[in-house]
C-alpha cells in the first residue's frame, strides 16, 4: 500500500486517502459518516510521560512538503504493519465493534534528516484523519503515537523508541477530523555501520508487540 511521495522526498510512504477511507469505513459498520476533510491541523503533542524531555522538540507548525527535503543519508519511514489505524473502544468493550467511539487512521507520512558528527537528527511529519464511531460523538481524543529506529538485519534493539500523545478534536456536524503532526528533533547515534536503517512510525496502545529489533 505505501507508495513515493514525490514532492515529500526520496523513500517517503504513505496510505492512500482511499485505503484510509476503506480502513475506516470496514472498522466502523454504522458509524457516523466522516464528512468532508478541509485543511489538514497542526496538532501540540506531548510525550507519554509529560512535557517532553530536552532534546526532543514537538513544533506547531503548518505542514509543508517542501520542508521535507531529503539531506544525505535518510532512513526510509514506514508505517508498522497494523499500526496505521487504531479504533478506540468504549471501556470494557474492547474488541466490539458496536462499541467503537472513534477510529484512527494514518495515511501519509514524511522526513527529512540532517548528520552532525555521529548523531542524525529527523524531522517527522505524519497526515491522517479521526472519525467518530457508533459510540462515538463530538469530544477530544489522545492518540498514542510511536516512533522507532532500528537496524534492518542485526540490531539487538532499537536505536531509538519513543511515544507521543496527539491530541485531536472531533465535533459536529461531520463528527471527523484531519490531523497533521510535524514532530522534530528524533535524534540518535549511528556508526558508519548503521546505514541499513528503517524508521517505524505508527499507533501504539500499548497492546501491541513492541517495534521489531532488526
Amino acid at each position: 500500500m505505501h507508495v513515493r511521495l514525490g514532492p515529500f522526498g526520496r523513500l517517503t510512504r504513505r496510505v492512500p486517502r482511499a485505503a484510509a477511507a476503506i480502513i475506516l469505513a470496514g472498522t466502523l459498520g454504522a458509524c457516523s459518516s466522516a464528512g468532508g476533510g478541509g485543511p489538514a491541523l497542526i496538532q501540540s503533542a506531548t510525550s507519554a510521560t509529560g512535557a517532553p524531555t530536552a532534546g526532543t522538540k514537538v513544533v506547531k507548525q503548518v505542514y509543508n512538503p517542501s520542508d521535507f527535503a531529503a539531506d544525505g543519508y535518510c532512513p526510509p519511514l514506514q508505517l508498522r504493519p497494523g499500526t496505521e489505524s487504531l479504533p478506540i473502544y468504549e471501556k470494557g468493550h474492547d474488541g466490539e465493534q458496536d462499541y467503537v467511539r472513534f477510529q484512527a487512521a494514518i495515511y501519509k507520512t514524511a522526513r527529512q534528516c540532517s548528520t552532525s558528527g555521529d548523531t542524525l537528527t529527523m524531522k517527522i511529519g505524519i497526515d491522517g484523519r479521526v472519525v467518530a464511531g457508533p459510540k462515538g460523538g463530538a469530544g477530544t481524543l489522545s492518540m498514542p503515537l510511536r516512533i522507532a529506529v532500528v537496524k534492518q538485519s542485526g540490531g539487538k534493539g532499537p536505536l531509538y523508541s519513543r511515544l507521543f500523545k496527539i491530541p485531536v478534536s472531533v465535533s459536529g456536524p461531520t463528527f471527523g477530523a484531519d490531523f497533521s503532526q510535524v514532530i522534530e528533533n528524533v535524534s540518535f547515534k549511528i556508526s558508519p555501520a548503521d546505514h541499513d536503517l528503517i524508521v517505524y512510525v505508527g499507533f501504539d496502545d500499548g497492546k501491541k508487540s513492541p517495534p521489531p529489533s532488526g
